[in-house]
């Protein structure tokens, strides 16, 4: 409990820090509201991960020179992280990461200088994508299935190519790990996320329709006749 309250803190701290006052306003609001009701639409995407090995790495490269790229599988490693200087702990408010790492979630990020720059989140088991608290979409992890969700790029470094490069590394991590597709969600005004995966070949197969009132919850998926990919204007 006491590790939640000292997260939740930290959170705050962080948001208003790189966001403003503003926006943590308007976070509390968003956040006392989801807890009455909550509405929202979503694309369901998924990847063919056979086709993302034949990428060259080089050409998602962020437009930075330094960078660090770090693996986080457990909360020790976080730690040790966090001794060596590299900030997490604080920066990783969008999901209870302690939770999720103790449940079988795996981090990935980039660090410029000892600041995160960029996170993102991969799974192999549904205990571990119900974690991450995001809409419970099906995803068939016995059939060799992978679910990639949390990402979010510090306001600092948007626009250097870092939410391509993640998405590459944590497709690569899947499917090294013996995922043959991988599968993630957006909401449906957020077509800009959709954009940033078109090098993937992305096929949007279904949409999916979240809704809670108080306790209660509801997840819907409809199948789409004829599965949409995503292409460049």
């Amino acid at each position: 409990m006491m590790h939640r309250i000292t997260d939740l803190l930290k959170r705050a701290r962080r948001i208003y820090k790189t966001e403003g006052f503003l926006y943590l306003l308007q976070l509390g609001f968003k956040f006392l509201a989801g807890l009455f009701f909550k509405y929202q639409t979503y694309y369901l995407v998924e990847h063919t991960l056979e086709q993302v090995r034949h990428l060259d790495e080089k050409d998602f490269l962020p437009k930075i020179a330094n960078f660090d790229f770090e693996v986080i599988a457990t909360n020790r490693e976080a730690d040790e992280l966090e001794a060596n200087g590299f900030e997490f702990r604080s920066y990783a408010f969008l999901f209870n990461a302690r939770k999720a790492l103790d449940k079988g979630a795996i981090a990935s990020c980039i660090f410029i200088g000892h600041e995160l720059a960029h996170m993102g989140w991969v799974t192999m088991t549904k205990e571990a994508m119900d974690s991450l608290n995001e809409p419970p979409i099906r995803v068939d992890f016995s059939n060799r299935e992978g679910y990639r969700g949390g990402v979010w790029t510090n306001p600092k470094y948007r626009k250097l190519g870092l939410h391509s490069y993640g998405n590459l590394k944590r497709h690569l991590f899947l499917a090294n790990s013996g995922a043959i597709v991988s599968r993630f969600q957006v909401a449906k005004q957020n077509v800009a996320s959709l954009r940033k995966n078109i090098n993937f070949k992305p096929r949007i197969y279904a949409e999916g329709r979240y809704l809670k009132i108080l306790w209660w919850k509801s997840w819907k998926e409809k199948p789409l006749t004829h599965a949409n990919s995503i292409h460049q204007d």
